[in-house]
């Protein structure tokens, strides 16, 4: 099954409520006891800045079979900024087919490039495929409440887990310089008709913004690929996030760079 990911838009927002209520009645996923609407959860979707709290969603043959949010953690003041919850849910008759891993997986790959250090989740102890999809993922249990939820009549342990995120926590995408150019290429020239500078500036840019953020690294990493790797993810995602995508002379790099820092290029032979 070939399935996409990509950021939710307001017109994923049906779906998405669609799958979360799915999860109600059981009463092993979801706090929540009598379903939620749309209307509801406008403002919870508002409140998710792509290029800090995304809201992901996984598509299947343009059906939407499965989300993942990344929330403040806490109560959202700003030292905790690090820090983000993570919710992860599939579609039912979709679930066990690695759609949930594979989220997941992205967004621990993307997390450094969002400004997050450190993950969260929450989960029932009776939740036992949450817990295993997060053990796989390399999340600990940081924290146990017992008998906190109580669900007809009966009362729910919670776990909360956690993972810092450090190099090697990072499970990187491997892509060779030839793929990576190919994507960027691609990009680049899909735009040639949409607003903003030249594709010969737009691609001038890029590769200007690339070789400035190797060469800002020189000094400050010790020749540690992987470490390299995570620091361009990080660099180039503050560096994204002082362009203005509103600014049609702007948008376009503003994209390529995001798209940058989310890919990971890395010789493999070195």
């Amino acid at each position: 099954m070939n399935v996409r990911l990509g950021d939710a838009t307001l017109e994923d927002l049906a779906a998405i409520v669609e799958i979360y209520n799915s999860t109600i009645p059981s009463r092993m996923v979801s706090a929540d006891t009598e379903p939620v609407t749309v209307e509801q959860r406008l403002p919870w979707f508002y409140e998710h800045d792509p290029a800090r709290r995304p809201i992901r969603v996984a598509e299947a043959e343009g059906e939407v079979v499965g989300w993942l949010s990344l929330s403040d953690f806490y109560d959202g003041r700003p030292a905790y900024n690090g820090t983000a919850e993570i919710g992860v849910y599939v579609k039912e008759g979709h679930r066990g087919k690695g759609i949930g891993g594979r989220m997941l997986g992205e967004a621990i790959r993307r997390a450094p490039a969002l400004g997050i250090s450190t993950l969260t989740a929450g989960a029932f102890t009776s939740n036992e495929s949450s817990l295993d999809l997060f053990g796989r993922f390399g999340f600990e249990r940081w924290a146990y409440f017992p008998r906190v939820a109580e669900l007809d009549g009966g009362e729910r342990d919670l776990v909360v887990l956690g993972l810092r995120l450090t190099a090697d926590t990072i499970d990187d995408e491997l892509l060779d310089p030839e793929e990576a150019e190919r994507r960027i290429t691609q990009f680049v020239t899909s735009a040639d008709e949409l607003p903003g500078p030249p594709i010969e500036e737009l691609a001038e840019q890029v590769t200007a913004l690339m070789q400035a953020a190797w060469a800002d690294l020189e000094e400050i990493m010790d020749q540690k690929p992987h470490n390299k790797v995570l620091a361009t993810q990080l660099l180039l995602g503050q560096r994204a996030r002082v362009l203005q995508p509103d600014d049609p002379e702007q948008w376009r790099l503003f994209a390529s760079s995001t798209l940058l820092s989310g890919i990971v290029v890395r010789n493999v032979e070195g």
